[in-house]
This record gives C-alpha cells, structure tokens and sequence, in this order.
C-alpha cells in the first residue's frame, strides 16, 4: 500500500490548511431531505447550495473530504468540457452545444469568484493558461516557436496560445474553505462514511454506510473514479480511468530559466504533459493515462523524469547536475464516459447523478451541480441539456480495454503528427 501511487501523499497535503471541524453527526437519529455520496467538489457544491436554500443535507464521504481527484489534481481550471466542441455540437446540436458552453463558463466564473475572495488567499490563484502543440499549424494569432520561448525553453513545441481566463491554484485548499463554507450554511459532513448500497422504500432512500443507515428523502450520487457507493446504474456507464503527477525537489532559479512564465501549461495531447511551477520553487508535472492496475511512486517518479527530459531537455540536464529529482509521485483516479461528458440527472425516482468529469472538473463540476439543484428545485422551466447527453454502458472489463486501446492509438497518433511536421519544417 505504501508504494501504491493512489494512496501516495501528496505536495498538496503537505502545504494545505488544517480541515474544518465536521463535528458530531448521528447519522440513525435523523431524516434527511438530501443525501450526498462523495466528497469531491461536485458533492461540495452541491452541498453548499442545498443547504444555502434551506435543506437538511448531509454528504457522506468514504475517506476524507478532497480525498479523490478533486484534490491532487494538477490545479487547472479552464473552460469546456473534457469532450471538445465538434464532440458536443455532434451530439447535443447547436442550441445544446451553446446551453453546455455557458455552464461550463457559469463553472470557472464560480470557481474564481471564490479564489478571490478575502480568506481565500490560500488557495494560490494565479491567472493564464498556456496551451501548447507539438505538431500542426496552429490557428491564426497563435504563439509561434519563437514568440512561445517567452513563455517556456520547449523546443518540440510548435505553436501555442494563451488565455488570461483560465488560473491555477491549490485545489485542496480551495476544497477546505469550500467546506468551511457548506458548514457555515448548515450542511453536515461524515468522513469514513463508506457506502455499502442505496435502497428505495416507501419513505424515501435508505443509504447503507460504515457508519450507520442515512435515511433521506432524496439522493445524489458524486462520486469519481473510486466507485464510491454501489450503484451500478452508473458504474456500469463510468469507467475508472487513472493520471499521474509528479512534483519535483526545490529547483529555484533553475526552473525560472527553463519556465520563465508564471501560467500553467499543457499540451493539445489526449494523455500529453501539464505542469506549472509551484510557490515553493518547485515544478508540478502531470501526465499519462491508465485503464488498469496502478503504477507504484518510484514508477513514478521515473516518468516525470523521462518526461521532463522529453519536452524540457534543458531543465532536465540541470538538474541532473545539480543532483535534483523528484519528491513526490501519486495517482489519481477520474470518472470517465465514453464520449467523456458527464451523467447528470435524475436515474431513479429520488436518486440523481453528479459525475464523469473526465479529468476536466474544476470548473465543469460545479457547474453541473448548480444546474441539477436548481433543477431538484424547480428553477429551470427547460429540460437541461444533461438530458439529452447519450448514458451508453462500458461494459465493465470490455470498456477499460477499449479505453487503453484508444489512449495507446491515440499516443501513436499524436507521435506521428509531430513527425510529419516535423518533416514539413525540414523541407
């Protein structure tokens, strides 16, 4: 267990504010209007905003809150979706394509209302969001390689852009106060509140955990890639799919001379690199995609140095001189569906669904939750268009072959592109 990546502590931990203070919650002794499963920052959200309304609401996570994903990602927060825009206009049409843009948008704006806030400071917000591509023309009014040396020393990267509207942050710290906040509004918390099961009875919904029975009139099931909670109904349409982050030792000015820019950066790959420099002289790296089994910490670390050798050979140089490598590996765990859009909605009578981010929640998350509370409230004359996204299975063991079948394609796909422009540059 201490050298499996999921469960590895993280940068994050290390640096983080103490939690709040859940209390005491008596689970037997109480009925709840609202039961939320998983404490990542779609239950959070919609936690806070129930509670905000005036519902009696507990959230019920297996381990601790921020446990999951939503807190040892790699701290970006964009626009869209995980699913790209010719993804979406496909299968929702023009007018579902726009109504999904403006809740993704609603996501970030929410996300950096909150970032900014006095008490907030925490959480580390800093504005712009490099994205950057190894292989094509790029659209006009993009970087080029020379105007991107500015921003990093890569030279396999060809053509870029960058967006002041996107920020990176702290996202464990920024889960903390986010349930410092649904506290403060009423809404209870259980850790170590593992679910065994959810069953429906003439009352209500009667949730099944580790720490005793939660009755509740109605139930959203948020969780990620852990399969938290049993319910197949939508195991059986997500599929666990695994990401790796590395965080380097103290690098100082070396680092400063290899990414002089303080956005964050990611490539155009399905599985490419994402990394940013962190506060304390350090550089966060992401990368990688896996469909089974896990890597161990010490695998690791051994990629995010390959990886770094790959696109920063500079950096990579340096700090094999000066004796530098990597202080800590861990793995994380994202839900994902086929066509990587979320379920979200009413599955059964009283039971609605908060999940599939597909690696891409921090602003998509949120979003989502406000719109099926307010949904659950009746605000929304309209059906949203989480209705009209396809709910398809991934049939268990088949999907996850398929899915690393797609990222392995997808990775000789990407190679072969840089390859031919880089033959096109040659000519």
């Amino acid at each position: 267990m201490k050298q499996n990546a999921v469960f590895a502590r993280t940068w994050y931990e290390d640096t983080a504010i103490a939690p709040p203070d859940f209390g005491q919650v008596a689970l037997d002794d109480c009925a709840w209007d609202v039961g939320i499963i998983g404490g990542g920052l779609a239950g959070l959200t919609a936690l806070l905003k129930l509670s905000q309304a005036g519902a009696r609401v507990v959230l019920l996570e297996a381990r601790s809150i921020a446990a999951g994903a939503s807190g040892r990602n790699g701290g970006f927060c964009t626009g869209g979706w995980a699913a790209d825009d010719a993804q979406i206009l496909r299968l929702l049409g023009g007018k579902g394509a726009a109504a999904m843009e403006e809740i993704a948008e609603g996501g970030l704006l929410w996300m950096k209302e909150r970032m900014h806030r006095t008490g907030w400071e925490s959480t580390a917000a800093t504005p712009g969001v490099l994205r950057v591509s190894l292989s094509g023309h790029g659209a006009p009014g993009d970087l080029d390689a020379q105007a991107l040396a500015a921003f990093v020393k890569a030279p396999r990267y060809r053509h870029g852009a960058v967006s002041y509207e996107g920020v990176h942050f702290h996202p464990l710290n920024f889960m903390r106060l986010l349930a410092r906040e649904a506290l403060e509004a009423g809404g209870q918390i259980i850790e170590q509140a593992h679910v065994r099961g959810a069953f429906r009875t003439s009352r209500g919904w009667h949730i099944e955990t580790s720490r005793g029975v939660c009755r509740a009139q109605q139930v959203i099931w948020a969780g990620g890639g852990y399969g938290e909670g049993d319910a197949p109904m939508l195991t059986s349409r997500i599929l666990p799919i695994r990401t790796y982050i590395g965080v380097t030792e103290p690098l100082g000015e070396m680092v400063l001379r290899h990414i002089p820019t303080e956005c964050a950066i990611g490539d155009t790959r399905r599985a490419g690199n994402y990394y940013r420099r962190l506060p304390d002289g350090r550089l966060l790296w992401g990368m990688g995609i896996t469909a089974f089994g896990t890597l161990s910490i010490p695998k690791v670390k051994a990629m995010v140095l390959r990886d770094i050798a790959a696109i920063l050979p500079g950096l990579a140089d340096e700090m094999r001189s000066a004796g530098r490598g990597i202080d800590y590996g861990w793995a994380g765990n994202m839900a994902y569906a086929p066509h990587f859009l979320p379920l979200v909605g009413e599955i059964r009578p009283g039971f609605h669904a908060l999940t599939g981010f597909g690696g891409h929640g921090m602003n998509t998350a949120p979003a989502a939750a406000l719109s099926l509370v307010s949904q659950m409230q009746g605000n929304l004359g309209d059906p949203t268009p989480f209705s009209q996204i396809p709910r398809p299975p991934v049939f268990g063991i088949l999907g996850r072959i398929a899915a690393e079948g797609s990222y392995r394609w997808r990775i000789l796909q990407d190679f072969r592109a840089e390859k031919v422009s880089q033959s096109h540059q040659g000519q």
